[in-house]
């Protein structure tokens, strides 16, 4: 189950463990009713956190279970231990936990010879279990970085007031500030389907927020709308294009509101605690 789920989250394009998506949504809706607002930005560290607890567990319970049956005669213990005292299930776990571990005491070693085959194996998955965590964070973490990219961006423009440019400015100049947060939305899209946990990250500043100013994204689209060059409208049709497939993919894969994408932005800022965009 640990390998599987591992398997999916991580390595398979667009996967998320079941296992880690259900560690994911039981932090997402616990730090929801504990924490207020966008102080709630630990869910996503917490997530990975416990998914690789969950994981680490599911090792070393299931290898406890391996062991235990053959305590009694399966093993060599060492002089300090006497053998009739350790054949229980405390031992089992203890001895599963310094495999997956790979601390290797040797007061307990396996004399079985397929117990010898099998305990290396355990400090095998010990070792994918180590590579699966830094993999991880080595992941999620630039996709979070340009996701800020693209927040910060839509933000600058919001505050210079960009949509005045669009609609009646150079119409070159008008066409790549569009272009440009097209391409963002584009790559915060590929990223959310690549990487499922990001959504449940959330940025504490609000100009670093997808959430909080991809609203801005159609404002602008609208803008270049009303812009009389073509190369400008098309532009914004694109920006409009990019927005709503992104906006199906947060709504189909989290929100589940089954509204129009001004409703589902609407609501994806308010899921990340932040107020109503005026």
């Amino acid at each position: 189950m640990a390998l599987w789920d591992i398997f999916h989250t991580l390595w398979h394009p667009g996967g998320f463990g079941r296992i880690a998506r259900w560690v994911f949504q039981l932090v997402w809706l616990a730090t929801k009713h504990v924490l207020p607002g966008h102080s709630r930005h630990l869910a996503g560290p917490i997530g990975i956190l416990g998914t690789v607890a969950l994981w680490t567990g599911l090792v070393v319970i299931g290898w406890t279970l391996v062991y235990l049956p053959h305590m009694s005669d399966g093993f060599y213990f060492g002089s300090a231990l006497r053998p009739e005292q350790s054949s229980d299930a405390l031992t089992a776990l203890y001895l599963s936990l310094v495999t997956v571990a790979t601390l290797g005491f040797g007061d307990v070693t396996p004399a079985d010879p397929v117990l010898r085959l099998l305990a290396p194996f355990e400090a095998l998955l010990g070792f994918v279990l180590l590579t699966a965590a830094i993999s991880w964070i080595l992941q999620v973490y630039p996709a979070l970085g340009r996701r800020r990219s693209v927040a910060k961006r839509l933000s600058l423009l919001q505050s210079s007031h960009a949509t005045a440019v669009v609609a009646g400015g150079e119409p070159c100049v008008a066409s790549r500030m569009l272009d440009a947060v097209t391409d963002g939305t584009i790559q915060a899209e590929t990223d959310l389907m690549q990487y499922a946990e990001s959504y449940y990250f959330i940025e504490e500043e609000e100009e670093l927020s997808l959430a909080a100013s991809l609203p801005h994204a159609l404002e602008l689209a609208e803008a270049g709308r009303s812009s009389s060059s073509r190369e400008v409208q098309l532009s914004a049709d694109m920006l409009t294009a990019a927005v709503e497939s992104l906006a199906l993919l947060l709504d189909r894969a989290y929100l589940k509101t089954g509204s129009a994408t001004p409703e589902v932005l609407a609501s994806y800022r308010a899921d990340h605690g932040f107020e109503p965009h005026a």
